[in-house]
């Protein structure tokens, strides 16, 4: 899928929240899709200081399947976070292909030498191509070290090539009883017109604390993705599985509540926006609108 400008925005608020300046692993080479004149003018806007020559920054030259349109020099995914001060970037796939330097099925557990080797990782749409998403995603929680972040985009509508689409609340559920120490979920809505409009909602969690297994279900005609992200605590685990709301037993609400109680204490502002104005409005509550300013409207 490859990070567009919502997730590269995203790396980049996230990175003045808590510097990304660890390893970095990639979750397969991702196209980076902006130039170097372009990403040095992003990471300028969000007041990081880049002095670097276009001219030195590294071209990608791996990656193979990029959008229609941008047959244009664009930078690599490594040159993004090296701008930013990152001690490493690696990339993880199933195979070498376009140049991956950790080989591992993620569909399978990790071998002991994988767990703990990050400290930021980034997925550009790998769960929703797999048989065994949630095999995945406990792979990706693995892979941090603790205090490590991950940030995902995956698809939420069944407009493109996705196997399996995973709802906001999967994520949510999944970082809430493993105990996390943060986690936000965004759903990016894409809505056809000339230009494309973007809309950005966002999962509240104060929401689903209150509402608990009152929490709508989001739904739109519109294709979108969930771009997710999530911290690991000290004491994260990996291995709890979630039920669903509906199924949730008295005791594991409790739990859950327990849990979401710390996270959404977290004052962490808002990584995704929308880059249109409000052109969908949703048909349930505790989901509010991420407006150009990274606020929450709604």
């Amino acid at each position: 899928m490859g990070l567009g400008i919502h997730m590269i925005e995203a790396v980049l608020r996230e990175h003045l929240n808590v510097p990304v300046d660890g390893d970095v692993l990639m979750i397969g080479r991702q196209t980076t899709y902006l130039s170097p004149e372009d990403l040095l003018r992003v990471v300028r806007e969000h007041g990081i200081a880049a002095n670097a020559d276009p001219n030195s920054i590294e071209l990608d030259k791996t990656t193979i399947d990029r959008r229609q349109g941008y047959d244009a020099q664009l930078v690599s995914d490594a040159a993004l976070f090296k701008l930013l001060g990152a001690r490493s970037v690696k990339a993880l796939d199933h195979s070498p292909y376009e140049g991956a330097e950790v080989i591992h099925d993620l569909r399978y557990p990790l071998p002991s030498h994988l767990h703990g080797v990050t400290d930021f990782l980034v997925d550009g749409s790998t769960l929703d191509n797999v048989f065994t998403p949630s095999v995945v995603l406990q792979n990706f929680a693995s892979l941090l070290r603790p205090g490590g972040r991950m940030l995902l985009v995956n698809a939420f509508s069944a407009h493109n090539t996705a196997y399996v689409i995973m709802p906001p609340l999967w994520y949510v559920d999944y970082f809430v009883m493993n105990n996390f120490s943060d986690c936000k979920v965004y759903i990016l809505m894409f809505i056809e017109g000339e230009p494309i409009v973007d809309n950005v909602f966002w999962v509240d969690l104060d929401y689903l604390y209150d509402a608990r297994r009152g929490m709508g279900r989001f739904v739109s005609p519109h294709q979108m993705v969930t771009v997710v992200f999530a911290e690991k605590g000290a004491d994260s685990t990996v291995d709890r599985l979630p039920n669903q709301q509906d199924y949730r037993s008295p005791e594991e609400w409790d739990q859950f509540q327990a849990n979401l109680d710390v996270m959404r204490r977290r004052k962490r502002g808002h990584l995704v926006r929308s880059r249109s104005e409000m052109s969908f409005r949703p048909t349930v509550q505790g989901h509010p609108f991420i407006d150009k300013e990274f606020q929450a409207r709604g």
